[in-house]
């Protein structure tokens, strides 16, 4: 009986694999669709079963002290593939919104984008007081599909608000980019995130003589294998770019990202 069951299960998930990369799932799993490299070249075909970065849709990262590395990560989402001559100047805009009380908590901050002028990209910056007004404000623009990218910086929330903010991206194909705090314990709330990111300073101070070596980490999503990797940041460029692998794994003094 308990392998039949386990049987069943096995091909339950099979179905909802096939489902999830169906052209009609409302996933990216079209070519084009998908950044199936990034940090530097660095193929994730391996660690995201859509094939990479979903070019539209849900995101996370996790923050902890480091906000300065947390901030370039999310900025570096949200741009990936944005650069192409033949994006629309229109759709090249970066709507950035901050709850104030994520600020206060410490460690956040907004890099400041002289490049994004040069570059041709609109920036459009808010700050607010209150979660559920930072949160409808993104679901409304996602929903209007007026800009490219969002990046938002909040406290944790719950499963619910991540799922209208993935429907929402998927509505009007717009990108998000949710820097959120994991809760007390270090554990996260559950979310319906594409991929949820983590990136922390290198441990030792032989591994980060400059300050720009860091671990990067995939530690969740929809149809992900975790991994982790040396990368080292660039805050001139707000890019990262692949040191090297850290046996592909997570941290193991962090055990419960696992399962997120």
């Amino acid at each position: 009986m308990l392998t039949e069951r386990l049987n069943e299960a096995r091909a339950a998930l099979v179905r909802a694999e096939k489902i999830c990369r169906g052209p009609n799932s409302g996933f990216p799993a079209q070519a084009g669709q998908v950044a199936s490299h990034a940090f530097g070249a660095m193929p994730l075909t391996s660690n995201i079963n859509l094939g990479g970065i979903a070019l539209f849709g849900l995101h996370e990262v996790i923050c902890d002290h480091d906000a300065g590395a947390s901030s370039i990560l999310a900025w570096y989402l949200a741009q990936i593939d944005q650069r192409k001559p033949d994006t629309e100047a229109a759709r090249r805009s970066v709507f950035w919104i901050r709850q104030r009380r994520a600020i206060d908590q410490g460690g956040f901050y907004h890099l400041s984008l002289p490049m994004l002028a040069d570059a041709g990209f609109q920036s459009l910056m808010m700050v607010v007081d209150q979660q559920a007004t930072a949160l409808w404000a993104c679901e409304e623009v996602a929903k209007s599909g007026q800009v490219a990218s969002i990046i938002l910086e909040t406290t944790d929330y719950e499963l619910t608000a991540s799922r209208r903010l993935q429907l929402a991206c998927e509505a009007a194909g717009t990108r998000m980019i949710v820097m959120r705090r994991a809760s007390r314990g270090n554990r996260m709330m559950p979310s319906s995130a594409l991929t949820r990111w983590k990136i922390e300073p290198a441990s030792t101070a032989a591994q980060n003589r400059t300050g720009n070596i860091h671990h990067l980490s995939l530690i969740g999503g929809r149809g992900v294998r975790p991994g982790s990797w040396k990368v080292k940041v660039d805050a001139t460029t707000f890019s990262l770019s692949v040191v090297a692998p850290l046996e592909n794994r997570l941290p193991d003094h962090k055990p419960r990202d696992r399962y997120v």
